[in-house]
């Protein structure tokens, strides 16, 4: 799976791969200069839930997944009238 985001003059692409030995999988973040960060883990999973969390934090940021309208991270809560 992967992903891009993007703020102005930057962007990063982040990917969710099977390691090339197959004993488990990478979370690799890759910036527009060059540069590589990965993580590794057994469970596709925990990297799921670690890239939502960067994610979050990569939003505060100023950083936007392009052609996506980012949702709250709060979700509503509807109003009780009465």
């Amino acid at each position: 799976m992967i992903w891009v985001l993007e703020r102005p003059g930057e962007r990063l692409r982040c990917e969710i791969r099977p390691e090339l030995d197959g004993n488990g999988f990478e979370l690799v973040w890759s910036t527009s200069d060059g540069r590589t960060h990965t993580e590794r883990s057994t469970r596709a999973e925990d990297l799921l839930e670690r890239r939502r969390f960067l994610e979050e934090r990569l939003w505060l940021d100023g950083w936007v997944r392009p052609g996506r309208t980012t949702p709250p991270l709060f979700p509503r809560v509807p109003r009780i009238h009465g």
